[in-house]
């Protein structure tokens, strides 16, 4: 565990992981001893934070046989944990002041949509244990990186811009091949 003592962010990719059969990190270990850790995705089956997170609390329940393994007494609540250490490890693995709400920090911020069936009647942890477990990314409403909003009513804001270039590159990937 001399990763988990180093200072460094382990960047972990579960459903990536899970697809290539590299096993299963063992994150109650590794943050025993100190260690942070980000959720990232290498677009090798799906991009999606919910789902990454669900996957790596998911897989720890299924090698230790119990349930809500990624908490602590200080925060019980599953999603919360796994949100907070992500966006923070996160952050420490790109040098940003990033990954929390305070005075001076990049504004880097999710909302989900609260009309949404699986957050009906929720509030405050719950909310996080919902998105991570009941739903998927569709309830993510709107999204700001560094203060700007780049994603407005589930649709990014360049995501015309986007798809057109997108399909002008397949499309001449294609017929190259």
């Amino acid at each position: 565990m001399d990763f988990a003592k180093s200072g460094a962010v382990a960047g972990l990719c579960p459903i990536t992981e899970a697809n290539l059969g590299d096993g299963i990190f063992n994150a109650p270990q590794f943050i025993e001893n100190g260690g942070r850790f980000g959720i990232g995705s290498d677009s090798n089956v799906k991009i999606g934070l919910s789902e990454e997170l669900r996957l790596l609390e998911i897989s720890q329940r299924l090698r230790d046989q119990r349930r809500v393994v990624l908490s602590s007494d200080a925060i019980p609540s599953n999603g919360r944990f796994m949100y907070e250490n992500a966006a923070k490890g996160g952050a420490q693995a790109l040098g940003r002041d990033a990954g929390a709400i305070k005075v001076g920090a990049l504004a880097d911020l999710v909302a989900l949509d609260d009309g949404h069936y699986s957050l009906v009647n929720l509030t405050n942890d719950r909310i996080l244990d919902a998105w991570i477990f009941a739903s998927d990314d569709d309830i993510v409403s709107d999204v700001w990186a560094a203060g700007r909003h780049m994603v407005s009513e589930g649709r990014h804001i360049l995501r015309d811009a986007i798809s057109t270039q997108f399909l002008k590159t397949i499309k001449r990937l294609r017929d190259e091949l």
